[in-house]
């Protein structure tokens, strides 16, 4: 899809990138050596690092990038402890704990105070183009193909360069580590909510490349447009692909589409609040290229996708609560609770493109289930449709292997 990119651009902007990114790198080290051995000392008693550690906290709380010397301690600490885990520790030796501390003092300063601001302009382009067909049936292919293009412009200035220089600094480390690094700078977020943000992305990103390969068609183009639109497709298929797979072993570009979705919003383009009583996960939402996450079911289609990422065993109790909720959700707005479940099976078969229930099969078994359980019946309800999309997960699975 390079093609849609401007390489001249992209060489431009990526150097600009790695201009601004060196201004802020370079600096650190002077002004940690400032650092007042009081204040310094403080920060290591509560926080219980090394003195080295703790003067770059305490920089890094001056310079008002995270106002919380406790928190700056807890992201510096992740460093030392992933050596550690690796067979690696940093020596207690005060030259190599500073070299360490100051090196992630530098990525935390340019995570958690720059990134989004020199990322602001491009995904603002991004929210608007996929604006123009959120709302479209059936999007011209043309304006399907600016979104992808935009997406691949913006990995490819900021986050290759960015992944690619982050594991560069950090021996050892994988993509996932460097994908987990940048989300919390991305986010704002320290510890566990990083996990879920990125979960968050992930499931946000499948939905919208489930919409480009919908929109996307060869039929009645020319000829070289249609080994374009197929090389797109492919393309797109093998994003799929690795965006459910191990996030360890994502190629540099999946992580940038994956840290595109992880990125807030910008400020135009903030989603209402979700409606129903649904409480949004600790990651920002964007402008969906499909579920404006306003309704049950839109929520449900989401929860799904991010089913398929979690470990068989734990996929059933998440689906049951999230299926539970949706059903609460659906009998506020005054669906009967005998069409809740042809309701969430038929909704879910259209949105997925999963092989049709056959309607009078799956109407007369949850008549049956109604019948045999008398007014109770809400639970077996929910096991009949929690079943239902257990089966069909496997097909989701293999879609982009098709």
């Amino acid at each position: 899809m390079s093609h849609f990119v401007d390489e001249d651009e992209i060489r431009r902007l990526s150097r600009r990138i790695a201009e601004e990114f060196e201004a802020t790198y370079g600096t650190l080290d002077e002004k940690v050596a400032r650092v007042p051995d009081d204040a310094a000392l403080a920060i290591a008693d509560e926080c219980c690092v090394h003195l080295e550690v703790a003067r770059v906290a305490y920089r890094v709380m001056l310079d008002g990038t995270i106002p919380d010397p406790k928190a700056s301690c807890k992201i510096l600490m992740r460093e030392f402890d992933r050596r550690a885990k690796q067979g690696s520790p940093v020596p207690e030796v005060d030259t190599y704990q500073r070299e360490v501390a100051i090196n992630e003092g530098n990525w935390i300063e340019y995570l958690y105070g720059q990134l989004n601001k020199v990322l602001l302009g491009d995904l603002r382009n991004l929210a608007n183009l996929e604006r123009t067909i959120a709302d479209e049936i059936e999007p011209a292919n043309e304006q399907v193909i600016a979104v992808v293009a935009q997406r691949r412009k913006v990995v490819e200035i900021y986050f290759t360069s960015l992944l690619q220089r982050w594991l560069n600094d950090h021996r050892g480390a994988n993509i996932g580590h460097a994908v987990r690094a940048i989300t919390g700078g991305l986010t704002g977020s320290f510890e566990s909510d990083i996990d879920d943000a990125i979960n968050g992305a992930r499931a946000a990103l499948l939905i919208k490349l489930r919409r480009y390969e919908q929109f996307l068609s060869v039929e009645d183009e020319e000829e070289e447009e249609s080994r374009l639109m197929d090389k797109i497709l492919r393309e797109i298929r093998l994003l799929l692909k690795e965006v459910q797979g191990p996030l360890e072993e994502a190629s540099l570009h999946t992580a940038g589409e994956i840290l595109i979705e992880a990125a807030p919003p910008p400020p135009e383009s903030l989603d209402e609040k979700p409606k129903f009583g649904f409480v949004s996960a600790p990651f920002p939402t964007r402008p969906q290229m499909g579920p404006p996450m306003q309704t049950p079911l839109d929520y449900l289609e989401r929860d799904v996708w991010l089913a398929v990422m979690k470990p068989p065993d734990e996929r059933t109790a998440f689906l049951r609560e999230k299926i539970s909720t949706v059903t609460e959700n659906l009998i506020e707005q005054g669906t009967p609770l005998d069409k809740i479940g042809t309701t969430i099976i038929f909704d879910l078969d259209s949105r997925f493109s999963w092989k049709r229930s056959r309607k009078t099969v799956v109407r007369r078994e949850l008549r049956e289930i109604r019948d045999s359980a008398g007014e109770d019946y809400r639970g077996q309800i929910e096991n009949y449709v929690l079943e239902n999309i257990l089966a069909k997960i496997p097909e989701l699975r293999s879609k982009p292997n098709e």
